[in-house]
C-alpha cells in the first residue's frame, strides 16, 4: 500500500519532467504572399518538427525543404533565391513556457496567453510577441494556435534581397515584403 501512495504522489511530478513532441500531421505554419499588388498565394511549410521539454524549453524547426507553394518550381525558386537554403536550410522558433500551468488545463479547456518567443530565420534572430490559445484536446494532447496572424516583415530577416531576385526570377513586378503568418501546433505527450 505504500509503494501505491509513493507512486501516486510521484506520478505528477514525472508529469512535469515528460516531454511533448510536435505531431507533424496535425500541425501547420502557413503564410499568405501577395504579388501584382493583388494575387494572394496561400503557402505553408509541411515538414514541422518540435519538442516541450519536462522545463518548459520550447522549440519548433521549421525546414525549408517542407515548403509548399502549391507549385514545384515556385517553391524550388522561393528555397533558392529568397530563403538560401543552401546557407539557412531552415527556421527555428523557441520560446520558455510555464508547461506546469499548461498541463493542469482539464481536458477540453483552454485559455490565452501571450507568448514571448525567439525566431531565427535567416541568420537573424528577433524576440516577437504572440497571443496564442492553449487547449487540452487529451490527457496526452496539447495544442497552441495563434489567435492572430503574426506579421513577419522581411526587412527584420535581411530577406529584402532574396524578395527582389524571387521578383525578378518570376517576372513580377512586386511581391510584398510582410507577411502574415499562421500557425496551429499539436503536441503529444511522450512516455
Amino acid at each position: 500500500m505504500r509503494a501505491l501512495v509513493f507512486l501516486l504522489a510521484f506520478l505528477p511530478a514525472s508529469w512535469v519532467l515528460a516531454d511533448w513532441q510536435l505531431d507533424p500531421k496535425l500541425s501547420r505554419i502557413s503564410f499568405v504572399s501577395v504579388k501584382r499588388g493583388d494575387m494572394a498565394d496561400v503557402q505553408r511549410f509541411t515538414e514541422l518538427s518540435g519538442t516541450v521539454d519536462g522545463q518548459g524549453l520550447a522549440r519548433v524547426v521549421i525546414p525549408f525543404s517542407g515548403l509548399d507553394t502549391g507549385l514545384a518550381l515556385r517553391d524550388e525558386r522561393t528555397r533558392e533565391a529568397l530563403f538560401e537554403t543552401e546557407r539557412f536550410p531552415q527556421a527555428e522558433v523557441s520560446s520558455q513556457v510555464d508547461l506546469a500551468v499548461w498541463e493542469q488545463l482539464a481536458v477540453g479547456a483552454s485559455q490565452i496567453e501571450n507568448l514571448e518567443f525567439q525566431l531565427d530565420l535567416h541568420g537573424q534572430q528577433r524576440r516577437l510577441k504572440a497571443e496564442v490559445l492553449v487547449s487540452r484536446l487529451g490527457e496526452e494532447r496539447l495544442q497552441v494556435t495563434l489567435l492572430e496572424p503574426l506579421v513577419i516583415k522581411a526587412d527584420d530577416f535581411a530577406l529584402i534581397d532574396g524578395l527582389e531576385k524571387l521578383k525578378a526570377i518570376a517576372s513580377v513586378p512586386s511581391i510584398t515584403p510582410e507577411v502574415p503568418v499562421f500557425a496551429v501546433l499539436n503536441f503529444q505527450r511522450q512516455p
